[in-house]
């Protein structure tokens, strides 16, 4: 009986788990996976936005590098060309030319980021990792641009 409560708990785990990080939440705490002692969290720094804005035509692009590796602690800064990442009108119609992050770590959806400036993964497992920064319309629509940065953390 009791390894049967237990699978039913893990199941609602992981169903809930699948829930949280849809597109719709705005959560950006993220956990890693259960073996690991303490949840990665996703932090942002205060620097202003640097966005090249050549022409409303003009297709979007992000390039992004690893800045800083202390420990298990990885910051990553980017930077967009005519797109502007913002969180005032994220969950509403599809605006040219702006929208928000979807950020993924080893293929799982971690956070959406709505600021522009460096962000800070924390508590990240010991290995490699794969760090997928994603840009989305407003209405979270896929628009094909991506960076991807391997990195390993000893």
């Amino acid at each position: 009986m009791m390894k049967k409560t237990w699978v039913y708990s893990a199941a609602a785990l992981v169903v809930l788990g699948a829930l949280t990080t849809a597109c719709g939440s705005k959560e950006e705490v993220i956990s890693t996976n259960a073996g690991a002692k303490a949840p990665t969290t996703v932090t942002q720094g205060k620097t202003e936005s640097s966005v090249k804005t050549v022409a409303s035509t003009a297709k979007p692009a992000i390039d992004a590098q690893v800045s800083k590796i202390d420990g298990r602690n990885v910051t990553i800064t980017y930077q967009t060309t005519n797109f502007q990442i913002t969180a005032d009108h994220m969950d509403q119609k599809a605006v040219q030319g702006e929208g928000h992050l979807h950020l993924y770590v080893d293929g799982k959806q971690k956070a959406m980021i709505g600021k522009a400036g460096p962000l800070t993964l924390n508590n990240l497992a010991t290995g490699k990792h794969e760090i997928k920064l994603e840009l989305q319309q407003n209405d979270h629509t896929d628009i094909n641009v991506q960076k991807i940065l391997n990195i390993e953390v000893k």
